[in-house]
């Protein structure tokens, strides 16, 4: 929104003090409580402003995490372009829901829409405040259908829009088989913390995978527990899986969302016995040796600019944000390491190659960025 300024200027009148109201102005121009504008009277004039000359956005956030900070910054710079003028307000999830509501209900006088980062926060603040005045965007936040949050994709009807950071289960599933025909188990990792992770990753693949015939062994991890620490768990685990497939030929490894998880990709390539690591995350793909062999999701970047957009059309009314439907990703972005392919001597088929968006060499520099190749980008 614009921010206009209206000075009437008087020549040669006596002063008056700031709560008067000029005797060379109408009365019944000064803005009631409910008007668009508020007016300032000085000696030289009256100034006429809007009562929120600039959008103002509340993002909640319910921790620090690396893909909190790159979906913020894909906030930021999403808005500088498309709507520069509005102003941020970044604010950690409060401790309690009674904490959480009064400072939304606060809020519904100060800002015009509501950002929750992370699926923590969009759970909370759904819980506190369905149905509330203010529109409520999120972002980095997993599958709100699994986490019952709405019954389906086509939109919530309330002042919530959603945005997914998951690929519907029987996509995901569809690739793996197209990265290994013969599958017939998978190792999956999930954090025992990571709620979101456990109801619509882990729970959704292991119903459809054992569905279709495939072997699913959980990979529980949680350090402030010593039976269930990182080392240990991968080693039972890869001891379980050995004993349906020796040569671990038909068989990979799948890291869900698990934010504490995914920044330890490097601890779990060593423990993972020179087997395929596929992501849900396509962020945690690098050129490193800290990096998973390939990924298949919704990236933060990508998912924070659907945030971003929905956000926008919002605030410019163009949208009523009950009708947005759940945003997913479509095609998912594929990346892919030959670094991390020649590590385990792993070949990548053909299809998956042409259709992956990101793509590093065997020495870690990137050859394909956002399904371009880095040559004719340059």
């Amino acid at each position: 929104m614009i921010r206009i300024l209206l000075i009437w200027v008087a020549c040669c009148l006596p002063t008056y003090a700031a709560t008067e109201w000029p005797i060379w102005l109408g009365e019944e121009l000064q803005p009631k409580a409910a008007s668009h504008w508020r007016a300032k009277s000085v000696a030289e004039g009256v100034s006429f402003v809007p009562a929120r000359s600039l959008s103002k956005i509340l993002v909640i956030v319910s921790r620090k995490a690396s893909s909190y900070d790159v979906a913020l910054q894909t906030l930021l710079n999403v808005y500088s372009t498309q709507l520069p003028q509005v102003q941020w307000v970044v604010k950690r999830l409060p401790a309690d829901n009674a904490m959480l509501a009064n400072l939304l209900h606060r809020a519904e006088s100060e800002v015009d829409l509501v950002y929750t980062l992370g699926s923590k926060a969009t759970v909370s603040v759904h819980k506190v405040y369905q149905g509330g005045l203010l529109p409520v965007v999120s972002v980095n936040s997993k599958d709100p259908v699994l986490l019952g949050l709405t019954d389906d994709y086509a939109g919530t009807g309330n002042n919530f829009a959603f945005t997914s950071l998951n690929l519907l289960t029987d996509v995901t599933l569809r690739i793996m088989q197209r990265f290994n025909p013969q599958l017939k188990q998978i190792g999956i990792l999930y954090s025992r913390t990571n709620q979101s992770a456990y109801l619509t990753q882990f729970l959704p693949m292991k119903k459809f995978a054992e569905k279709v015939g495939l072997t699913v062994v959980p990979i529980v991890v949680d350090e402030s527990k010593s039976a269930l620490g990182l080392k240990l768990v991968m080693e039972t685990a890869m001891t379980r899986l050995k004993q349906t497939d020796p040569e671990l030929n038909n068989t990979l490894l799948w890291l869900t969302g698990s934010s504490s998880l995914l920044a330890r990709v490097d601890e779990i390539n060593q423990l993972s016995l020179q087997l395929a690591l596929i992501s849900a995350v396509p962020d945690v793909v690098n050129g490193t040796k800290a990096s998973a062999l390939m990924s298949f999701g919704v990236s933060f970047v990508n998912n924070a600019t659907q945030a971003a957009l929905y956000g926008i059309q919002i605030l410019k009314k163009e949208v009523v944000v009950g009708d947005l439907p759940v945003g997913v990703i479509s095609p998912p972005d594929i990346s892919i390491s030959f670094r991390q392919a020649a590590r385990i001597n792993q070949s990548i088929p053909f299809e998956l190659m042409e259709m992956a968006s990101d793509v590093y060499g065997i020495e870690g520099r990137m050859i394909r960025s956002n399904g371009m190749s880095v040559e004719e980008g340059q």
